[in-house]
């Protein structure tokens, strides 16, 4: 389809008229419905908003027009809380929410609880402590958090049962339970600490007694047992994301049972029969070795992990 000139002495082309669809034969401009372009790439790029100056950005709509924006990186922030020194006591931290990011994980532990001991029977092992686990919109959490962390069972090297350790919490969100301390001579276990609380001492060859002695009771998140002070069962109890449990020694024994292994938090110590460097638990959580002439081994004291992202 042609039409002449303005001065009758050529032919301008409007279009092709096909079946199929019709063709233009010049360069419509944006106002009128076209690009102003003749090829797809310059095509896009005249009708997007200016790509110079922003190279790696996303194109997105604020709801009425389209603009360039940085993308999200896929980032997070790790603070992490430590006890410190001392026995017994807790520890104080404050946590300060931060201006940007979503959401807050938290992981706390409290302290691991020590061993048992006795200068002729031996001792059991000490119950490692439970991971307290929480997922938080960083809405629902204060502009701060207090952060109160709970020290290991002291261990002792007097006849008698360790020392438990110390709860530990998140503000009022999360606490984990310290894990109970070892048996001295009675042929009793301590049971890891679970979300829902301290573990007891029990017979571990009664019925029903200390339920997931196969190492992770109740939950992945709960604390590994304590070792009996025992002839057949002196290896600490694992555990997945609580403090493992102490190794235990019988009478007569010189060198005792192992501690349990944690995948996240921290092992059980060794039993032993005099010194050994390897009695006392692990950070976060793990339980002490028992004892046979000697001084049992510590808790690993508490700690807490908060993830934000």
């Amino acid at each position: 389809w042609k039409v002449r000139n303005a001065s009758n002495s050529a032919w301008i082309t409007v279009g092709v008229l096909d079946p199929a669809g019709f063709e233009v034969g010049g360069v419509t401009p944006i106002a009128n419905g076209g690009t102003g372009q003749t090829t797809v790439a310059a095509a896009i790029a005249a009708l997007l908003p200016s790509q110079t100056g922003n190279a790696d950005k996303a194109l997105v709509t604020n709801g009425s027009s389209l603009l360039w924006s940085v993308l999200s990186a896929s980032a997070f922030t790790k603070y992490t809380f430590a006890a410190g020194t001392g026995t017994g006591t807790t520890r104080t931290h404050t946590w300060t929410k931060p201006s940007s990011g979503s959401t807050a994980i938290v992981l706390i532990w409290g302290g691991g609880g020590a061993g048992g001991a006795d200068n002729n029977e031996g001792g059991g092992g000490g119950a490692g402590s439970n991971c307290g686990f929480g997922i938080f919109p960083l809405t629902d959490l204060g502009a701060t958090e207090t952060i109160t962390l709970g020290e290991g069972g002291q261990g002792s090297a007097s006849d008698g049962n360790g020392a438990s350790g110390v709860n530990s919490t998140f503000g009022s969100h999360v606490t984990s339970y310290g894990g109970k301390g070892g048996d001295d001579d009675d042929g009793q276990g301590a049971q890891g600490s679970t979300p829902f609380g301290q573990g007891n001492l029990q017979n571990p060859f009664s019925s029903g007694a200390l339920p997931g002695r196969d190492d992770f009771a109740y939950s992945i998140f709960s604390g590994g047992y304590g070792a009996v002070q025992s002839t057949s069962d002196t290896v600490g109890g694992s555990a997945v994301f609580g403090g493992a449990g102490g190794g235990g020694i019988a009478s007569g024994g010189s060198s005792g049972g192992v501690g349990g292994t944690s995948i996240i938090a921290g092992n059980g110590g060794a039993s032993f029969s005099g010194t050994n460097v390897n009695a006392n638990g692990s950070v976060p959580g793990g339980g002490g070795g028992g004892s046979r002439n000697g001084t049992a081994g510590s808790g690993g004291s508490g700690e807490c992990w908060v993830i934000t992202l």
